[in-house]
């Protein structure tokens, strides 16, 4: 799943760290240090994702890990991370991030900066896990000068605005 529709679809972006990893290993404690999309409590509770073989983890849960996610919210007050290792992304000492199968993110600060940007510019129209038959797209929701603006001061955020530029329809 690409990083455009994770990002429109979660209903949460946050970084933080674990505070603490269930004793079962399937769900971790995590305390958010930064809403980047959504608001939550300060500490919520993240159910995990079932490795297989074609997506798993770079590094086992560990309390006082940093990582970015993207979330979707449970009914239970819970949240899930959305499509496996594309939802949850390890941030290192130096800021840089890094997830399974991914060696081009930028440095922090720039992909929070290009999410933000793009979370305010376009929404994606369709289910998260929609039909070969339904019909989606991107609905711009910004000026096209505004964007192209952004695009020339954040590469992650023009990386995604190519990406999507076959189904954008405007506002």
């Amino acid at each position: 799943m690409s990083y455009p529709l994770v990002i429109s679809k979660a209903d949460m972006i946050v970084e933080g760290e674990i505070s603490e990893v269930s004793s079962f290993a399937y769900e971790y404690k995590f305390h958010v240090k930064e809403h980047i999309k959504g608001q939550s409590d300060q500490n919520i509770v993240i159910n995990m994702w079932k490795e297989w073989t074609c997506d798993h983890r770079i590094q086992r849960p560990k309390k006082g890990q940093r990582l970015l996610l993207f979330l979707k919210e449970r009914d239970n007050r819970e949240y899930e991370i959305i499509n496996g290792s594309t939802g949850e992304l390890f941030i290192t000492e130096n800021d840089s991030v890094k997830t399974f199968g991914r060696h081009d993110l930028p440095v922090l600060n720039e992909l929070k900066c290009g999410i933000e940007m793009f979370s305010h510019c376009y929404e994606y129209c369709g289910d998260l896990y929609s039909s070969y038959k339904e019909k989606t797209y991107f609905l711009r929701k910004e000026e096209q000068s505004e964007i192209e603006k952004i695009m020339n001061e954040n590469a992650f955020f023009k990386s995604m605005v190519l990406r999507i530029k076959p189904s954008i329809m405007d506002d």
